[in-house]
């Protein structure tokens, strides 16, 4: 028994990764050596919507947009909701936590692109997905997934994330005439 649990420990620990926000590496990826599955792709003038981008709550995901390189502004939940306080739009902007209170603040504040995280799936089919919204219009431009594998690959920042942003860095890269890396 004892044999048993140091094992499934070991691969508890093996299958997790300290998720690390690193560079780009030369040809203007994140290091790693998987793809996502890109699952909407739609052309779109992104110079034109990249004054801002509303990330996920974590410093990982901040950290890791920001290294790409392209968006004047990166802000997470909390960012936003101080830049709402402290343009005095409480009143106009309740909420910036679900659909309706980031399209308030898209409208009221000025236009910004969201870049949703969510788990999708059940049981052993379980995948992670990226989707890049107009927060004006809530109309989903990209989309990106991987599989979440819990017992061999693990999932972490080298076979979830990093191919995700990889992907994200793709369509940037197809639809700006500005982008440069």
């Amino acid at each position: 028994m004892k044999f048993f649990v140091a094992v499934l420990a070991a691969l508890l620990l093996s299958a997790c990764s300290a998720f690390k926000v690193v560079d780009l590496d030369s040809t203007g990826h994140f290091p790693t050596q998987t793809t996502a599955k890109v699952v909407l792709s739609k052309p779109v003038d992104l110079d034109s919507r990249k004054a801002l981008i509303l990330v996920p709550p974590s410093d990982f995901e901040k950290g890791l947009v920001g290294k790409i390189g392209y968006f004047d502004e990166v802000m997470t939940f909390e960012d936003l909701e101080k830049k709402v306080v402290a343009a005095n739009m409480g009143d106009r902007i309740p909420s910036v936590r679900d659909r309706i209170g980031i399209n308030n603040a898209a409208k009221h504040l000025k236009p910004f692109l969201w870049l949703k995280f969510e788990r999708k799936g059940t049981g052993n089919d379980r995948y992670a997905r990226y989707t890049l919204i107009d927060a004006k219009t809530m109309e989903d431009y990209f989309a990106a997934e991987t599989h979440l594998d819990y017992v061999w690959t693990g999932v972490n920042d080298q076979h979830n994330w990093y191919p995700m942003f990889n992907a994200l860095i793709d369509y940037i890269r197809e639809n700006s005439k500005t982008y440069r890396r």
